[in-house]
């Protein structure tokens, strides 16, 4: 009931915090999943609960973060990551689907936007251009980065770059 509760009042922060990115497909479907995860959880009994199961699935996700966070991770093709991972590609895609409720590589996009968003908003050196920071985090096409970017953060690369230029 406490795991259900927490949740419940982080999707309410994350409502108010990030109003566009909770109207998400992928986002709303992964809150979706773990709230009703959590919900069963309260009405099964201790005995029905497959936490080892869990816990090898959180084992998974921590060492993604990790490989996420080092860097490189993020230019790796999902075979190649599951290879870096030690982890077979059905179960790092059952455990995105738990966790996150998206897959590997709709994560790994999702985390290469962000860090491309973080770097146009940069104060001080700004990159030159949209293009430049797209192909740093690996998109090669500037025209689907730029459809991705708009979908995600509700404006253009260029846009973004424009307005830090202007606040710097």
């Amino acid at each position: 009931m406490a795991h259900l509760l927490r949740l419940h009042a982080a999707a309410a922060r994350f409502a108010e915090h990030q109003p566009k990115l909770i109207l998400e497909p992928e986002v709303i479907r992964g809150m979706e999943h773990d709230l009703i995860e959590a919900l069963v959880g309260c009405l099964a009994s201790e005995a029905e609960r497959d936490l080892g199961g869990w816990r090898r699935h959180k084992q998974v996700m921590d060492r993604l973060e990790r490989a996420v966070a080092a860097g490189p991770a993020l230019q790796m093709s999902v075979p190649q990551l599951c290879a870096a991972l030690d982890v077979p590609e059905r179960t790092l895609r059952l455990c995105c689907a738990e966790f996150l409720g998206i897959s590997p590589s709709r994560y790994l996009r999702l985390r290469r936007l962000r860090l491309a968003h973080i770097a146009l908003r940069a104060v001080g050196p700004a990159p030159a251009s949209a293009a430049e920071v797209a192909r740093r985090y690996g998109f090669s096409q500037l025209g689907r980065f730029t459809r991705a970017y708009r979908a995600t953060f509700g404006e253009t690369p260029s846009t973004t770059l424009r307005r830090a230029k202007k606040h710097a």
